[in-house]
């Protein structure tokens, strides 16, 4: 498969340590096809199946089966995610809900601080071990994905085949997964796949590691589809290992999971419509009131890079944040006005509040949308196991996929070679208690039966007219929407090249703590001039890790800027 380079240095990738890139990230500019994926045997799966004949429905599930085999840490079939849909022939949108869901035994008080719990205690119940584990929504994910879009021309099992070789033979352990094995390593050692794969020190990098449990679970997903993870062997395996680790799960959780489709938010700014994720995800939401708000601060001329632009980017995201907390959850299950949040009148209110020469507090930027009403108390804050990929095909079809496990390696609970996750950690322990993420939860978000816990993800895709531009999403927690929308202003309002984009020095702000995170990268001079500003600096290895495809059109032709973020391990493929 051929490619045109645009600045394939290798740059150092770790996980907690990870080095902001001072050159270009993984980036090449192909003619017909692209994918974008966080590991490069992964782009290469879903680059095969488009070269095979398939679409981009079909690759994207292709690239999310194999990030599952070779990216265990981050995201697989015991997971779930968020799908954005562009279908090129009749220019429709749909998003798929295959987020995971709560089981039918949870309760709002299930992972409440008790007596005698220490704070290490009380967190670790909704991360770690089978009351962790909510029901996976990914195969059905995948299996809607094919079903809905897929080309018809290859089939379900030629789309799982690559994923069950890299299990069967083997891979090559990469820095990003050995790196999360040292940071999870006690734990890992609680579950007898994970164990397997261990050293002294975690799994070694470059180390040649097989899941044969995994390879006969993704054969049977490609003879089969979806249905014996729901209802069948792999279902049952599936509760005996979260029973076997103290959880609530049944098979009647299982048999009831339903993919949800819903309408996806959009907003236009700086001249394009940016469309994106609704809740039950809060990274939507986030995007478009911060470039709401940016759009409404421009200066006089543009904005420019620089301080008075990170300064506004940092004030732009506080009150998304705030909201969040207050207001976020699963729409089946609370009521989430999302249209309240968006509207024109609240955005112009949030616009007023903005100094161009202070920093605010969290609290300057909360505007309640009834004046009597009761809202979470504010907790001082903390998806690392997540991965992005976008696929733009020959046909103009386009997949921004997100994907999860929640933390690295999920509950660190494993069946039938797949890694469980712990999204039940996303949910609000209690009433203004943080999550891993540091995010303070709010009634909307307490744990109930069936319902789906608020997430950070963002997959989107850019349009300008008619014409999309851009499809683009990260993994990192919370500050998934933040890094999503830098690439994205990076390339498409400065108009830097998709490499160059990707490689800049990122900022976060999520307002509690009111802490601005900045990438090592971020010069000194910028510091200080936060600083003046009031902003409270502290460095940070990174800013999420960011996948994107550009689409670029010169005297009719098409080109596909495609990258994946070197802050991670992927590498792009496509023709």
């Amino acid at each position: 498969m051929r490619r045109v380079a645009l600045g394939l240095a290798c740059l150092a990738v770790v996980l907690v340590g990870q080095a902001t890139p001072s050159r270009p990230s993984h980036a090449a500019v192909y003619a017909r096809y692209a994918v974008a994926a966080d590991h490069p045997l992964a782009s290469d799966a879903g680059a095969r199946v488009l070269a095979a004949g398939g679409n981009a429905a079909d690759a994207a599930a292709a690239t999310m089966l194999a990030l599952g085999v070779v990216s265990p840490a981050s995201s697989g079939l015991g997971g779930g995610g968020f799908a954005l849909y562009y279908r090129a022939s009749d220019r429709s949108l749909t998003f798929l809900d295959f987020r995971e869901t709560a089981p039918g035994a949870a309760t709002n008080d299930m992972f409440a601080r008790r007596e005698g719990d220490t704070d290490e205690v009380a967190a670790q119940r909704s991360m770690t071990g089978g009351l962790a584990v909510a029901v996976p929504g990914e195969p059905a994910g995948i299996d809607a994905l094919i079903a809905r879009f897929g080309s018809r021309r290859v089939t379900r099992a030629q789309i799982a085949s690559h994923a069950e070789r890299y299990a069967r033979e083997g891979f090559a352990v990469s820095r990003y997964v050995s790196d999360s094995s040292r940071v999870a390593l006690a734990l890992l050692r609680g579950d007898t796949l994970l164990a397997g794969w261990l050293g002294a020190d975690g799994i070694a990098q470059g180390a040649r590691i097989t899941n044969p449990q995994l390879a006969a679970t993704l054969r049977t997903f490609g003879r089969q589809g979806a249905a014996p993870f729901y209802r069948g062997a792999i279902a049952r395996a599936i509760v005996d290992a979260v029973s076997a680790r103290g959880g609530v799960m049944t098979a009647e959780d299982l048999a009831g999971y339903a993919v949800r489709e819903r309408t996806p938010i959009s907003r236009d700014a700086f001249g394009r419509r940016w469309v994106s994720a609704p809740p039950p995800s809060a990274g939507g939401i986030t995007m478009l009131q911060s470039l709401a708000l940016l759009e409404a601060w421009q200066p006089e001329g543009g904005w420019r890079e620089g301080a008075a632009f990170r300064h506004a980017l940092t004030q732009s995201w506080i009150g998304s944040y705030v909201d969040r907390a207050a207001y976020l959850g699963d729409p089946d299950h609370a009521d989430v006005p999302t249209a309240a949040l968006l509207a024109d009148d609240r955005i112009a209110r949030r616009a007023a509040i903005f100094d161009r020469d202070r920093a605010l507090p969290a609290e300057r930027w909360e505007l309640p949308l009834a004046p009597d009403e009761t809202r979470a108390p504010s907790a001082p804050p903390s998806d690392h196991g997540t991965s992005h990929l976008c696929v733009v095909d020959e046909e103009g079809n386009i997949a921004a996929v997100t994907t999860t496990v929640n933390l690295l390696f999920g509950a660190r609970v494993s069946a039938a070679g797949m890694v469980l996750n712990d999204e039940m950690d996303d949910f609000a322990r209690e009433l203004g208690a943080p999550n891993a993420f540091g995010l303070p939860g709010g009634a909307a978000n307490l744990p109930r039966p069936g319902a789906r816990p608020v997430s950070s993800m963002a997959p989107t895709i850019v349009f300008e007219g008619s014409r999309p531009v851009m499809c683009v999403g990260a993994s990192g927690g919370s500050r998934i929407p933040t890094a999503t929308e830098q690439v994205a202003l990076v390339s498409l309002l400065f108009d830097a090249e998709i490499g160059e984009a990707m490689s800049r020095p990122r900022v976060h702000q999520q307002g509690s703590p009111a802490t601005t995170l900045v990438e090592r990268g971020v010069d000194t001079g910028t510091r200080l001039a936060l600083w003046r500003r009031g902003h409270d600096v502290s460095e940070t290895p990174t800013v999420a890790n960011v996948q994107t495809i550009r689409i670029v059109r010169r005297d009719g032709v098409v080109e596909l800027h495609a990258a994946s973020d070197p802050r991670k391990d992927g590498e792009p493929r496509g023709e």
